[in-house]
This record gives structure tokens, sequence and C-alpha cells, in this order.
């Protein structure tokens, strides 16, 4: 059996975000994953930051700043001034990028469906209980602030 744990997981979330985007792609959604991973987040209600996204993602700034401008060029994110400091914009979902997100999510909901075929509940708990305490570890987070 393989012990590389990192390289399965990333290969799984490969796999799975390549499927999702297929069936976007199927049904004439223009939205790639990581574009719908930023909606999720947006989508929750929380008031975010291009600073809190890249924080949550793990991502460089600069990268977080083109995946918002494509979404904001798409009419799917508004950047929004911030009450207390004017050099800050809040991320906030369009109409259109609510709608369209909330079709993205039924779709991903059935893919992750199809994946998880043949799987039991206790399967499922397992692999979510493994990785989460995975992502949890503090020894997660010394590789994460460096």
């Amino acid at each position: 059996m393989n012990n590389n744990y990192a390289l399965i997981i990333a290969q799984t979330a490969f796999h799975s975000g390549k499927a999702i985007e297929h069936e976007f792609d199927s049904s004439g959604i223009d939205l790639n994953f990581r574009e719908y991973v930023f909606l999720n987040f947006l989508f929750t209600g929380q008031e975010l930051i291009q600073q809190d996204l890249a924080e949550i993602l793990k991502k460089d700034k600069s990268a977080v700043l083109r995946s918002i401008d494509v979404l904001v060029k798409k009419n799917l994110v508004t950047r929004i001034p911030h009450s207390q400091d004017r050099r800050k914009k809040k991320l906030q979902l369009t109409h259109t990028g609510t709608n369209l997100f909330k079709k993205a999510q039924t779709i991903a909901e059935k893919v992750f469906a199809q994946l998880q075929q043949g799987l039991t509940p206790e399967e499922i708990a397992t692999f979510t209980k493994v990785a989460l305490h995975m992502q949890r570890s503090p020894k997660s987070e010394n590789f994460l602030t460096k």
C-alpha cells in the first residue's frame, strides 16, 4: 500500500476538480474549479477581502488577485469599499455570481456523489477524519507559515 498520503490527496483533489470542470463545461457553466472554490467561500456570506482568501487558500496574493479579476470581469464578484480602510475592498458575489454558484454547487455535489459510489458512509467518514486531522496538525501549520 502506498503511504505517500500527500500525493494521494493531491491526485484526488486534481481528479475531482477535473471531473467537476468537465461537468461544468458540459452544462455550459464557464467556471473552473479554482473559481468555484473562490465563489464557495464568498457564498458563505463572510466579509472577505482578497488577503483573507489568500490566507485561507494558502495562495500567493497576486494569484488570488488575478483570479478575482477574472471573476469581476465575468460579473460574478464585485469589490466594495471597506468602511474602515479605503485601501481594502470587500469581495461580494453579484446576483449573477450567486445564481451561477448555486447551479455549479448542484453539479459539484452530483460529481462528488458519483466519485463516492461504492464507499460506505464509514469509509467516507474515515477519509474526512484523516484529511481534517492532517490539515489541522500543528506540524502542518509550521510548514504553511514558512
